[in-house]
């Protein structure tokens, strides 16, 4: 097992630095792209950037689909990190030229480069530690996930106030491009090192067209019970992160009037705590799936949400209880994450999690136009209520609908 844990080194380290320069990038836009237009055009700027992100996955999921599952995965990853540099180059030419349009196409590029290994770095994950190693692999890459956000959130915090000081204002560009682009470079070469003993491609046939494939998809997933429903809410679980992380900035700069340094240490606690729920889930699954956990994940999120709507605290109470929901959202989120890799067997999970991303990213972009329109019809107070509606709904519906989430009981998934 320890020789196991070793060959994980290569596939964590990659995708970590693919993680935190994607949440850099974004926040880099959040922060900095946000002051080159008017102040009323904050929230349709993080809409958009969000919304570019998350369409390449609606477009190309079947793709990357049939990809993960008739080419070698470690192949696919090392490919897709290659072509993150001169992605994050047209990105830096957007931050000289502050151009929006142009850095926007950056945070595209990346999404379709996303899109396209998504399935493969999350399938690799069986070929590496085999079917016993699904939870410790699955909760520890999530944790390492979460510690990229909060380093890539944080860190575009800190620049972001760090520039706006004249002094160092010559900087900013050499500041900026320098780090998006050694990111991809260090992500590029970590993927190299990525070996795993692959099972061999089927020749099943895999459309490419989004809406025969997610209708397909979603016929062939009845033939497990409860699949569907997991997929439906790890897609929910991502809307709502969605929804906290836009609503997070507006929030914290209007209501609780903090620097965006400030804004981006919460962040960063934030994804401290879905680490620390991810990683915590991943240690006490010790190889079962306890899906008992997910009701229990939701109920912590659902309460802890609620409470920032009913109190609106201070700074303080604010971040002990968005980062309890972080934490909780951890809990909620990997039990259903190994269920997908436990229940489906071969090269079939490639395409599944490819059907995975394509539904977990339509309610992300929902998710984007849901803030948009609640946001400036209303407050950042009222997202957080609408927030917490949807965290009670899917908490019921997987209490109800998936097996084993009634009983305090574990199911081995090493046979």
């Amino acid at each position: 097992m320890e020789h196991s844990k070793f060959r994980w080194i290569p596939l964590f380290i990659t995708n970590f630095l693919g993680v935190l320069n994607d949440n850099y990038l974004k926040y880099l836009i959040f922060f900095i792209g946000t002051t080159w237009l008017a102040a009323d055009k904050e929230s349709i700027i993080i809409s958009l950037a969000s919304g570019l992100f998350v369409i390449p996955y609606i477009l190309f999921s079947p793709l990357a689909g049939k990809l993960a599952r008739d080419h070698s995965k470690a192949r696919i990853i090392q490919k897709a990190k290659l072509f993150e540099i001169p992605i994050m180059a047209i990105s830096a030419i957007g931050f000289i030229l502050h151009n929006v349009p142009i850095a926007m196409s950056g945070i595209f590029l990346m999404g379709l480069q996303s899109a396209l290994f998504s399935p493969a770095k999350y399938g690799i994950i069986r070929d590496i530690g085999g079917k016993e190693g699904i939870p410790y692999g699955t909760g520890a890459m999530e944790m390492l996930t979460f510690i990229g956000v909060l380093i890539g959130t944080f860190a575009a915090g800190v620049v972001s106030d760090t520039i706006q000081n004249e002094t160092l204002a010559p900087y900013r560009i050499v500041i900026v491009c320098s780090t998006i682009i050694l990111f991809a470079f260090l992500g590029w070469l970590t993927s190299l090192k990525i070996h795993p003993k692959e099972t061999v491609p089927d020749e099943e046939a895999t459309s490419l067209n989004p809406f025969v494939f997610i209708k397909d998809s979603f016929k062939w997933s009845k033939q497990v019970k409860g699949l569907n429903t997991v997929i439906f809410g790890l897609a929910t679980f991502w809307a709502i992160g969605s929804l906290l992380q836009m609503n997070i900035i507006p929030h914290c700069r209007q209501v609780l009037e903090l620097s965006d340094t400030a804004t981006g240490t919460i962040m960063a606690l934030v994804a401290i705590g879905i680490g620390a729920g991810c990683y915590v889930t991943g240690v006490i699954s010790n190889h079962k799936l306890k899906m008992y956990l997910v009701p229990i994940g939701g109920l912590g999120m659902g309460i802890s949400v609620t409470l920032i709507f009913l109190l609106n605290p201070s700074t303080t109470l604010f971040t002990i209880l968005i980062v309890l929901t972080a934490f909780f959202a951890g809990i909620f989120k990997i039990p259903l994450n190994s269920f997908i890799q436990s229940k489906v067997e071969g090269r079939k999970l490639g395409v599944i999690l490819a059907y995975n991303n394509l539904v977990l990213f339509t309610f992300i972009l929902a998710s984007a136009g849901i803030f948009g329109l609640v946001e400036s019809a209303t407050n950042s107070v009222v997202v957080f209520a609408t927030i917490a509606g949807i965290i009670w709904i899917i908490t019921l519906i997987t209490w109800l609908k998936i097996p084993g989430a009634k009983q305090l009981k574990a199911e081995e998934v090493d046979n």
